[in-house]
C-alpha cells in the first residue's frame, strides 16, 4: 500500500473512532434522536432474547424496518439508565437555579438598601435646607 493510501485508511479510521467516542460521550440522558438522523424508538425485549431481562425496555433506533446492528453509532440504551440520568440532570438543574435565586435575592436585597440608602441621604438633604429656611424665616420674623 502507498503512503498516501495509508494515510487516507488512518484518517478514516480515526474519524470513525471519533465519531464512536462522540456518540458515547452523547449518549445521556433519555435520547430524542440519533446522531445519523434515525428516529429513535421504544423496544422491549422479549423472553427469548434475554432471560435474565425479559421485558427490559430499551431506546434504540429502526431504519429501514430492520433492528440497526449495534456498531457505536447508534444508540441502544436501558430506558432506566436514560431516565436516572435524566432526573440527576434535572435535579442539578433545579439545585443550580436555586443557588440562582439565593443570588438574585442577595442581589435585589442589596439594590434595595442601596435605594434606601439614596433615599436618606436626599431626605437628609431635605431637612438641611429646611432647617436652613427656619432659621432664616426666625432671623426675619424676631428680629
Amino acid at each position: 500500500m502507498d503512503p498516501a493510501e495509508e494515510r487516507r485508511d488512518s484518517k478514516r479510521r480515526q474519524e470513525y473512532m471519533d465519531m464512536v467516542r462522540y456518540v458515547a460521550d452523547s449518549e445521556y440522558g433519555i435520547p430524542t434522536a440519533c446522531p445519523c438522523g434515525g428516529e429513535i424508538i421504544h423496544e422491549v425485549l422479549g423472553k427469548a432474547e434475554y432471560d435474565t431481562l425479559p421485558g427490559k425496555l430499551l431506546h434504540v433506533q429502526k431504519l429501514r424496518g430492520k433492528w440497526l446492528i449495534v456498531d457505536g453509532l447508534h444508540y441502544r440504551q436501558p430506558w432506566v439508565v436514560g431516565v436516572e440520568q435524566e432526573l440527576e440532570r434535572l435535579s442539578n438543574r433545579v439545585v443550580e437555579a436555586e443557588q440562582v435565586m439565593k443570588e438574585l435575592s442577595k442581589i435585589v436585597a442589596f439594590k434595595q438598601i442601596e435605594t434606601l440608602e439614596a433615599q436618606v441621604k436626599d431626605l437628609t438633604e431635605q431637612v438641611d435646607n429646611l432647617t436652613v429656611q427656619v432659621q432664616i424665616l426666625e432671623k426675619v420674623c424676631f428680629d
